[in-house]
């Protein structure tokens, strides 16, 4: 069993929102030879005897799968995080437990999430989605491309949103707890539910007591009955209690632009920052550079902002971001049935026509000398950025006008036209500044702490010379 830190998911209560709507926001941290897709799958009707194929196990179909948005590792059937057309939107995260996983391929936390998302309509009934599919087919295989199950399997945490309510879900093997979150959450990799939860699997107490990890005249606490104290396993301690009180600092002001900040975010201005610079990897941070030994990244980062309104296509603007959200650019996405194929292409090498895998590019060259060349990428992105957010409001305006006159179809060109618009100016933007820097690196060298890990995977992923 190997460790990697891996992602950061926020959940935030409309009480603490500027909008008064809540909040979803996620950094999925994977592999970094590992790109994420970002695809559309539309909704579908099934037969009665049909199977769904998931990344390593057949399942009953159910009649009707709803439309999704989902952000996922290349070669994974499931979802890192995503949301239907419904407004459910869900994030999961690794767990190491005192129990381990079973040796066995069965549903990856990723396939449960995107089951979830595809069978639902309200945040609870994913959740019960979810904790069925749990008990009947179990969760367990490799989620390491290229590894075994005994390397690379974990139990999964799920965070869980529409835009009325929002449920944490933990759970260890085929069992589970929930509690519906009040307050706002940040989770990154370790057990958060203790005695307050709110429902529990049917034979949790009891095999919590068969592992002796319960005493019976004790009251069941998950949290301390499963959580792995072991202190190669805990990192995802200090990422949440850092982005918890960010969120809580800003109670009441939080959207979308000060929610990408903390996920942006590497310690700054606490005893725990990295040494030299963002990517001086001292500490995993919530934004996630890689580096050894665990070679691991933010893939992508996804921040769902909700709205009060009778239109489904406006029921939420789903603000997507490739590769380390520091160094990348948002983009927005609606509920259109439109995802750019450009989005969703890449495997595990670069590609030339492969958003993620060009961004991923101009991070690695950022990476080579952080405070130098992310000046460069600050000398844009605030501006385009804020003009995207701007574009976003008044193209939202329009199209609810229009939804409102019955010409929906005018308003989903809409919605498209500017994602498309975002999506060709980030392009042009990220050539534009890949050029500049790797210009700008012939005649610099770059910091030596990154010069060794950087060479090595340039060649791995096979970057241009």
């Amino acid at each position: 069993m190997n460790y990697s830190p891996s992602c950061d998911t926020l959940a935030i209560p409309g009480e603490y929102t500027l909008s008064g709507n809540n909040i979803l926001a996620k950094n999925s941290d994977r592999e970094v030879t590992e790109s994420q897709q970002l695809v559309f799958i539309p909704a579908g009707d099934h037969r009665e005897d049909e199977k769904e194929q998931c990344t390593y196990i057949k399942i009953k179909q159910v009649p009707h799968t709803y439309a999704v948005i989902g952000s996922k590792p290349w070669w994974i059937w499931g979802f890192e995080m995503g949301i239907n057309e419904w407004g459910v939107s869900i994030g999961n995260e690794a767990e190491w437990a005192n129990v381990q996983v079973k040796d066995e391929d069965a549903l990856l936390g990723m396939d449960l999430v995107r089951l979830g998302l595809q069978r639902s309509r309200t945040a609870f009934e994913a959740l019960k989605v979810i904790t069925d599919l749990l008990e009947t087919y179990g969760q367990g295989g490799s989620c390491k491309y290229g590894t075994s199950r005994s390397e690379s399997s974990y139990h999964n945490t799920f965070v869980i949103a529409d835009p009325e309510e929002i449920y944490l879900l933990e759970t260890v093997r085929e069992h589970w707890v929930y509690k519906k979150i009040d307050d706002v959450a940040a989770v990154s990799n370790i057990y958060t539910i203790g005695r307050d939860y709110d429902g529990l699997s049917k034979d949790i107490e009891m095999f919590a007591q068969s592992k002796g990890l319960q005493n019976p005249d004790q009251t069941f606490d998950f949290a301390k009955s499963f959580m792995l104290l072991n202190y190669h396993f805990m990192g995802g301690f200090y990422r949440t209690r850092w982005a918890g009180k960010m969120l809580r600092e800003k109670k009441g002001s939080l959207d979308a632009e000060n929610v990408l900040d903390i996920l942006r975010g590497h310690y700054e201005g606490t005893f725990i920052e990295n040494n030299w610079s963002a990517v001086g990897g001292c500490v995993p941070c919530v934004c996630m550079h890689g580096s050894a030994p665990t070679f691991t990244q933010t893939a992508a980062s996804m921040v769902v902002e909700y709205h009060r309104t009778p239109y489904k296509e406006l029921l939420f603007t789903y603000w997507g971001s490739l590769c380390p959200p520091c160094c990348s650019f948002i983009i927005p996405f609606y509920n259109t049935g439109y995802i750019p194929e450009i989005v969703g292409r890449g495997k595990n090498y670069y590609e030339e026509d492969s958003l993620w895998w060009k961004i991923n590019r101009m991070v690695s060259d950022i990476e080579s000398n952080y405070e130098r060349y992310h000046l460069m990428l600050d000398e844009v992105r605030p501006s385009v950025e804020r003009r995207f957010r701007e574009m976003a409001a008044e193209a939202e305006k329009e199209a609810e006008d229009l939804l409102r006159a019955g010409r929906n179809d005018e308003a989903c060109g809409l919605l498209n036209g500017l994602t498309d618009k975002c999506l060709d100016e980030v392009t042009d933007l990220v050539n534009k500044l890949t050029k500049k820097i790797e210009e700008d690196m012939k005649q610099y060298s770059g910091e030596i702490y990154r010069a060794s890990y950087l060479s090595s995977y340039r060649k791995k992923v096979k970057y241009p010379d």
